[in-house]
């Protein structure tokens, strides 16, 4: 049952989470800490512990809350297209728009990393169980697209037996696609990765005053790879 202290303790955690948040955005992820979020709410340290067990904890919450904020935003994103080559477009252009907009965010999410990624309950953490579902808005997306049309891929023998051992195990998490697709499903996510940190980190402005038609230029190379028709250049 939904009771009134019920109701009370989630609208505090929430402005707790709203206050870290905040701090992050202005400070970066080092800004947020215990002590500094209860002086932003205008409570003691120890009265935090009431509804976070400590710092790991409340960071853990407050990047579980971002991944769905980012998933919720790619999926409506997606959802405005019934064509697979531009759902591709929408949801790469999507992730790469939310980072540049929130560069504090996405560096807490993307640039850190992964906290005790070896633990035994790491996968139990909402952080974890968030960074999940982020991920699937990708991994299915691939998935349909190998479904409709298989694309080529490596051959198990460029690959070589030690990498397709392990995207072997990995198999059923990209919905039974064999070692070549897993192996260029990473390619791609890891490329498009690393196209955005290097332009939301200043990593890029060397080269390129505008990285959007570079990066709309990858899209269309990996597009075009995977078989599907994309948007035309502007």
């Amino acid at each position: 049952m939904d009771t009134r202290r019920d109701r009370r303790r989630a609208a505090t955690v929430a402005e707790i989470k709203a206050a870290a948040r905040k701090l992050l955005v202005a400070g970066g992820a080092s800004a947020v800490g215990l002590r500094a979020v209860a002086r932003e709410l205008g409570i003691s340290a120890p009265a935090l512990y009431r509804y976070f067990a400590g710092h790991e904890d409340l960071i853990s919450a407050v990047v579980a809350d971002l991944y769905d904020e980012l998933t919720a935003y790619l999926i409506a994103e997606r959802d405005t297209s019934g064509d697979l080559g531009e759902q591709l477009f929408l949801v790469a252009g999507g992730l790469r728009t939310w980072a540049l907009e929130h560069p504090a965010e996405f560096g807490l999410l993307f640039g850190a990393p992964v906290p005790n990624p070896g633990a035994d309950d790491h996968e139990l953490t909402p952080s974890h169980q968030a960074a999940m579902r982020f991920g699937a808005v990708f991994k299915d997306l691939v998935a349909k697209v190998y479904r409709q049309q298989p694309f080529p891929s490596p051959s198990e023998e460029l690959l070589g037996p030690e990498l397709v051992e392990q995207l072997c195990q990995k198999s059923e998490f990209f919905d039974g696609m064999p070692p070549g697709a897993v192996y260029l499903s990473l390619t791609y996510w890891t490329r498009l990765y690393g196209l955005i940190c290097m332009e939301v980190f200043g990593q890029l402005h060397w080269a390129l005053d505008d990285a959007g038609a570079y990066f709309d230029a990858q899209l269309r190379e990996i597009g075009e790879a995977l078989g599907l028709d994309c948007p035309p250049a502007e």
